[in-house]
């Protein structure tokens, strides 16, 4: 009886101390879970940075290339040069800007330009005293071209009346209108030959005259 009771203890001992090493092993395993989530985590995150970095390098490598660029035009604008004659060229266009600034005192001359740039996805009109500044209008369609185009016509049509109002038969405006054939639409340039030859007939008066300066 003894014998038999003792082998029943052991057993009984032996399923308890399985028990605990099972209980060991799954907080083992838990643990091992955890910190293997813990350095996943980690790894995405340090992924991420990494991400945002090569992102952050890639948008700063972009800004050194433009600055490249821009440095490389302003070498070529150098080149053209020494200072000496950079200064010349400068005192030239001064001198001929009030040689234009006299000529207004005889005769008004105003500038008309029409060129396509970007593969003719923008259309330029440009107009202007030739001794001011001009106003540049940029449009991408028809409908925008066509709201610059009237912009145009206000801008003559004030020359116009300057020439019908001048009793004294002194004001002299002479129009010049330059453009590309090769950069233009035909309907573009058709379109403001015809606002020149309806403002010349509005002024009925050879003080309005304008011209076509074609550039080939």
């Amino acid at each position: 009886m003894r014998r038999g009771r003792r082998k029943r203890d052991i057993i009984i001992e032996l399923t308890s101390l399985l028990d605990v090493i099972m209980i060991i092993i799954f907080m083992v395993m838990k643990e091992n879970s955890r910190v293997i989530g813990e350095k996943q985590n980690a790894l995405n995150a340090a992924q991420q940075v990494n991400s945002e970095q090569a992102g952050e390098i890639g948008e700063l490598s972009g800004r050194l290339d433009d600055l490249e660029l821009q440095l490389a035009d302003a070498e070529k604008k150098l080149e053209g040069g020494t200072a000496d004659e950079l200064r010349e060229k400068l005192k030239a266009a001064e001198n001929k800007l009030e040689s234009y600034k006299a000529i207004d005192d005889v005769v008004i001359v105003l500038n008309i330009g029409l060129e396509n740039n970007y593969n003719n996805s923008i259309r330029t009109l440009t107009y202007g005293k030739v001794s001011e500044a001009s106003t540049v209008l940029q449009n991408r369609s028809n409908d925008e071209f066509d709201v610059s185009l009237n912009k145009l016509k206000v801008f003559v049509t004030d020359y116009i009346t300057k020439v019908l109002d001048d009793k004294d038969n002194q004001t002299i405006v002479y129009v010049v209108f330059t453009y590309d054939s090769h950069k233009v639409y035909e309907r573009d340039y058709e379109a403001v030959g015809e606002a020149l030859k309806d403002a010349e007939r509005k002024a009925n008066s050879g003080n309005f005259r304008y011209r076509i300066n074609p550039i080939s």
